[in-house]
């Protein structure tokens, strides 16, 4: 019986294959999508200006940024810029508003306060850019600009005149 009984040991350990290891190439994925942001990296500034016995305008542009004047005013110097401010985020599209307009104070008082009209312009992704109205822009890195026209009346007092604006951007 013992010898049956090792031949059968032997006979099964001969039929059980060696273990072996196999080995899979997994793929493993992860997407970020960065936090929405809008960061403000320029304000607008109309730069020096004269107004004198009529009134006039100034504006800077939203698309190039140059300054022009009209009536009245005259610019001093080369100190006028375009806001910008940079934007990221979305995963489909970016709705982009705000405000229309925007009030300037002289500091201190004393003085009447001037309007300015503002326009949006944002960058393309052929590297232009382009005016924005009621927007619906693809979704990513965004640069946008405001712009706009100030009027100065007739002999406005001198001063530092200063004014504030929103500009919202959805990222659906």
């Amino acid at each position: 019986m013992r010898a049956l009984t090792i031949v059968a040991a032997a006979a099964s350990a001969a039929l059980c294959a060696p273990a072996q290891a196999a080995d899979t190439d997994v793929t493993v994925n992860a997407a970020i999508v960065r936090p929405n942001t809008l960061v403000k990296t320029n304000d607008l500034d109309f730069g020096t200006l004269t107004s004198g016995p009529t009134g006039g305008t100034v504006a800077v542009n939203a698309v190039t940024g140059a300054r022009t004047t009209t009536g009245g005013v005259t610019p001093i110097g080369n100190g006028a810029q375009r806001a910008t401010f940079v934007g990221t985020g979305g995963i489909f599209l970016i709705t982009v508003s705000g405000s229309t307009s925007v009030t300037l104070t002289r500091a201190g008082g004393g003085a009447p306060t001037m309007t300015a009209s503002l326009t949006r312009a944002a960058s393309t992704s052929g590297g232009g850019i382009s005016l924005l109205g009621s927007t619906l822009l693809p979704s990513g890195v965004q640069t946008y600009y405001i712009g706009g026209t100030l009027t100065v009346p007739a002999n406005q007092p001198a001063g530092d005149y200063s004014g504030t604006f929103t500009l919202t951007v959805n990222y659906l």
